[in-house]
């Protein structure tokens, strides 16, 4: 046991240094598009105030002061391609990361299935690695938030600023769809995404184990448990369903768990004995 949990720590150690270089270049794209637009935003409005021949007070008297908010508004679209592009290369680098085993040199996926270990710690430090990717963008997102409340109070005079608290902040915003303030939002949100990463990665098994069919069959399973699970998702907000929200959300997480163990099982019985080089 103890063995093998080292193993997995290695791996999963691997597969990170593996992909921290596209970590680091998403993060600091981010960081530069919502902090720098942020900036941008807030010196045009002031020097717009500027020029109107305003003083703070006679603009706060008509306006109530200049939000946080307000400005990141003018920031929504480019703030969401910035989040695209990380979920972009996410999901890309979930295929990827199996890919590039078997395309890479020397054939590297050999040497690692050849391994004195179970062949499923080769999955899960995948998937660990997957996660470490997610949650570090996550985090990076809470600290971008951060930095954006700093960066408002260091431009707006005192005069303009209307103070919220940070879940505020987020609660406002759109980012509450990747930054759920609540636990039971944030388990389903990031529930799904597991799933996805956990169909994507069967997906990729199933096409080394049967190749163009299971390629095709992978998909297909994929698709149809990402559209239900969809269905229910939208249901659960329809309040002309024909079931109540709480049995929507019942069959939403009974279908995301039996997504997942169906995925970890198939994942587990393809590396055993389908998979080869």
């Amino acid at each position: 046991m103890k063995t093998n949990l080292i193993a997995l720590l290695k791996l999963a150690d691997l597969e990170i240094r593996r992909f921290r270089g596209i970590l680091l270049g998403l993060m600091a794209l981010v960081a530069l598009i919502q902090l720098g637009g942020l900036s941008m935003v807030t010196r045009t409005r002031l020097s717009q105030i500027e020029r109107s021949g305003m003083t703070l007070a006679e603009f706060k008297l008509q306006n109530s002061g200049l939000s946080l908010l307000e400005l990141l508004g003018e920031l929504d679209g480019v703030t969401g391609v910035a989040i695209a592009c990380c979920i972009v290369v996410v999901a890309a680098y979930t295929l990827i990361i199996w890919y590039r085993d078997w395309f890479g040199r020397a054939s590297f996926a050999y040497r690692l299935l050849m391994l004195p270990h179970p062949r499923f710690l080769l999955y899960l430090s995948k998937l660990a690695a997957i996660l470490t990717f997610v949650f570090s963008l996550f985090a990076w997102q809470i600290v971008i938030v951060a930095g954006q409340m700093l960066l408002y109070h260091v431009q707006i005079p005192h005069q303009l600023r209307i103070e919220r608290t940070f879940i505020d902040t987020i609660r406002s915003t759109d980012l509450v769809i990747f930054i759920p303030v609540r636990l039971t939002e944030f388990l389903l949100v990031y529930g799904l995404g597991l799933v996805i990463v956990l169909l994507l990665f069967t997906t990729a098994l199933l096409e080394r184990s049967y190749r163009l069919k299971g390629l095709l069959g992978g998909l297909a399973l994929s698709a149809a448990a990402f559209v239900l699970l969809v269905w229910l998702w939208a249901g659960a907000e329809d309040r002309g369903s024909f079931l109540y929200p709480t049995e929507l959300l019942a069959l939403f997480i009974g279908v995301l768990l039996v997504s997942a163990a169906a995925a970890l099982w198939l994942g587990w019985r393809l590396l055993r004995g389908k998979v080869s080089v």
